[in-house]
């Protein structure tokens, strides 16, 4: 079922990419140094589209052994809108939409299996570092509908159907991202 979500949100943000693909002024490639620090492998791309917005997506996947007993992968797309009147520097706000599958470990007993996406909104800022370095900082809360499995760590999973289901508002990104601007 996740995967057919992923493919929605994959579908969706080529879609939503690539009416800017012809018109876009400047590119921007990125990585997040927090996602890293949980052995996340991630990427974005951020289309500029018009002097004050700019579109971005990322993907993410993290390995199986990670610091914080927490595995993710999925993907997010954004619609930034620039206050500084200029796309890729300084402050920003946005609007996003995350999918995502998660196994997450809690007082080493307990382990939460599952999938979760929605709406958020998103603010940052953007600093130039020279011709075409940028290092960003973002922050985002959003609403996340799940579906879990919540099982002891003992259990198999495996056959355990979800047992958990719900909406919760809460952070859906965090960033300190280094970007390549072309």
């Amino acid at each position: 079922m996740m995967n057919f979500t992923l493919k929605k949100v994959w579908v969706g943000m080529i879609l939503l990419l690539l009416p800017c693909l012809a018109q876009a002024q400047r590119v921007a490639v990125k990585t997040n140094a927090l996602l890293w620090g949980n052995l996340t492998p991630n990427l974005s791309v951020e289309l500029v589209s018009s002097k004050r917005v700019s579109l971005e997506g990322n993907v993410f996947y993290s390995l199986n052994n990670t610091p914080t007993d927490c595995r993710l992968k999925g993907a997010e797309a954004e619609v930034r809108y620039w206050l500084s009147g200029r796309a890729m520097t300084q402050l920003f706000v946005g609007l996003s939409v995350t999918g995502t599958q998660y196994v997450v470990t809690t007082g080493g007993k307990m382990r939460h299996d599952g999938d979760a996406g929605g709406p958020g909104v998103v603010i940052g800022y953007d600093l130039p570092l020279g011709t075409h370095w940028n290092l960003e900082f973002a922050a985002g809360v959003g609403a996340l509908w799940f579906r879990e499995k919540q099982y002891n760590i003992a259990t198999d999973n495996s056959k355990l159907p979800y047992n958990a289901s719900g909406c919760k508002f809460m952070p859906t990104k965090l960033a300190v991202a280094v970007a390549y601007v072309f």
